[in-house]
């Protein structure tokens, strides 16, 4: 996979923002926000997120009206087609985004501006696995070495996970070709035999183990790194301007989804039913998906230690070149309780 340099992809969200910036400023407001009962910097969120299991809290906040009782407005799904997201945040497309956590850190470790407002999952065993045909060969994560693997990104989760275990088994973090496929694909591209093998989250997992046969060799959460077997999945990004501008409007937000993180750990049969609403999984492949852990807490300090372990596991497999500050990286909030 070919990567972007820190000059190249600066010099390209300068220009998203100056572009969206040229099209939307006869739309924008600069007046203060109107004050509202709730304290709130400003009371509109606007979210790009995919259709997957870690957005299923968000659902469950905008349909049980937390963030409405917190003073918010959020629009979430915003459809991008196929643009970036993190260049949307930074751009003023949209105010934040869901974004795996290596995707975050990356553009970050390169000097573009963003925080990490809140983590959203962790994974747990089966969540996220490396695939292979059920007559291949394939019995573990070395007998792909000189093969293909199909992936979301550069940086994904599978990314420097799978880099990360080839190097404790001895192998060169590059023995494995890592070529990047939309999820949805994958079925097609593993069946075809255009890769050998896919490293795959649910619900799109569960469909080819369920109706292809496909076989894991790898699990993220058993056979990846030690220190991180309950892995960030990733989390909810803004600019680092609008982090600054909003304390207390991102203090409401991760309120309103802690609440309704706590509400989906203990009712998964409702994260099951809100899931097939919102993603292509039908209700029975919903009920064979592994549902992630949320997170519970919005103290974003307490998360920062796993934060700091996934920067240096990709700083040691070659995804990121340097270490960035974490600290500058989490968003911690303003610290009141919206009391």
């Amino acid at each position: 996979m070919t990567s972007v340099t820190m000059g190249h992809r600066a010099a390209a969200l300068c220009c998203v923002a100056a572009t969206t910036f040229a099209l939307t400023a006869c739309g924008q407001d600069d007046a203060p926000a109107a004050a509202n009962s709730n304290g709130l910097e400003a009371t509109q969120i606007r979210i790009t997120n995919p259709a997957n299991i870690s957005n299923v809290p968000l659902h469950i906040a905008l349909d049980e009206g937390y963030f409405a009782d917190e003073g918010l407005q959020v629009q979430a799904d915003i459809d991008l087609g196929a643009g970036s997201t993190v260049e949307a945040v930074i751009g003023n497309q949209v105010d934040m985004a869901w974004v795996n956590l290596g995707g975050a850190l990356q553009p970050f470790s390169e000097g573009i501006d963003l925080r990490l407002v809140q983590i959203s999952d962790h994974g747990k065993p089966g969540g996220m696995e490396v695939l292979v045909k059920k007559d291949s060969p394939a019995q573990d994560l070395t007998d792909l070495v000189g093969k293909t693997l199909a992936v979301l990104s550069p940086s994904t989760t599978c990314v420097w996970l799978v880099k990360k275990a080839l190097l404790d088994a001895g192998k060169p973090v590059d023995s494995i070709t890592m070529t990047e496929v939309s999820p949805p694909d994958h079925p097609v591209v593993l069946e075809s035999g255009n890769v050998d093998a896919t490293c795959t989250t649910d619900p799109t997992r569960t469909v080819m183990t369920s109706e292809f046969g496909a076989r894991p060799i790898f699990d993220a959460a058993t056979d990846g790194d030690p220190e991180l077997r309950s892995y960030p999945v990733g989390g909810y990004v803004v600019s680092g301007e609008f982090a600054d501008r909003n304390p207390k409007t991102l203090a409401a937000f991760q309120r309103a989804l802690t609440k309704a993180s706590t509400y989906a750990n203990s009712h998964p049969d409702e994260v099951r039913a809100k899931l097939s609403t919102f993603t292509t999984a039908d209700p029975e492949i919903a009920e064979k998906v592994v549902i992630n852990e949320y997170v519970e807490t919005s103290d974003m300090g307490s998360l920062s230690q796993e934060v700091q372990r996934v920067a240096e596991v990709m700083v040691e497999t070659g995804v990121l070149r340097e270490m960035p500050d974490i600290n500058g990286f989490v968003f911690e909030g303003d610290g009141t309780d919206g009391s």
